[in-house]
């Protein structure tokens, strides 16, 4: 149907050329994070303790991140804010009603 349209010859193209030209051991990029987890997995199961670890770290990772990136947002939103010069009127002063201060 959408075969004969030009962005959709491409695309397939593509997809082939990727396929058939893949670089020899590519096949490495998919099993060593998967022996990683396999790994961590029997360590899990033999040392329970490790996966609280694992939590807590990933918690105190995440909450870090938060932190630093509200911090950064606050000097962001300090760094933006225009400098107001603040007037009050009163009868003393340079004569006019104005005070500065």
């Amino acid at each position: 149907m959408f075969t004969q349209r030009p962005i959709f010859i491409r695309i397939r193209r593509y997809g082939q050329r990727l396929t058939t030209h893949a670089p020899r051991g590519a096949w490495w990029l998919l099993m060593v994070p998967g022996l990683a987890l396999i790994i961590l997995a029997l360590a899990i199961a033999i040392w329970p303790v490790l996966l609280a670890y694992m939590v807590a770290g990933a918690l105190l990772l995440a909450g870090i991140a938060l932190a630093a990136a509200g911090w950064r947002m606050r000097q962001a939103a300090r760094r933006s804010r225009p400098q107001v010069r603040t007037t009050y009127v009163s009868d003393e002063g340079d004569g006019n009603g104005c005070v500065d201060i």
